[in-house]
């Protein structure tokens, strides 16, 4: 069996161990749920396109860059709201609005930058032909 002192130095050693993984755990969950915003922003913008070119008709996609920060698509009638996560925000979004249209292009071509609490960013280029990337 252990003793009672062998089982309070194997805490305290798992203790410390914890205690240094911690803030590198805290650091990592953020760059991910930056780079997480980004990649569904591009997702959704690379889905709308498809889906105007599908229907024949235009999509729009608003930047609220005021709290909550968000974006909506909006076509066909609906609008779907999507709030960004907790602790990311937009750092710019120029232009604040893009629309696809039916032949798979943007009305012009932006920049959205995401910034998390840590002071890290996160580029999103859209271009004219309706590609959109993470740089």
């Amino acid at each position: 069996g252990f003793s009672l002192v062998e089982l309070a130095i194997v805490l305290v050693v798992f203790g410390i161990v914890l205690s240094f993984g911690i803030p590198s755990f805290q650091h990592y969950s953020q760059t991910q749920q930056l780079r997480g915003t980004s990649e569904n922003l591009v997702q959704t913008i690379q889905l709308q396109r498809s889906r105007a070119m599908a229907t024949g008709q235009t999509v729009t996609i608003n930047f609220n860059t005021s709290a909550p920060c968000a974006w909506t698509v909006m076509g066909e009638g609906q609008a779907n709201r999507k709030a960004l996560p907790l602790g990311v925000s937009y750092a710019s979004a120029n232009p604040a609005s893009l629309t696809l249209t039916r032949d798979g292009r943007v009305n012009t071509s932006g920049l959205v930058v995401f910034l998390n609490r840590a002071g890290l960013t996160d580029t999103v280029s859209i271009q004219v032909s309706g590609l959109a990337l993470i740089r």
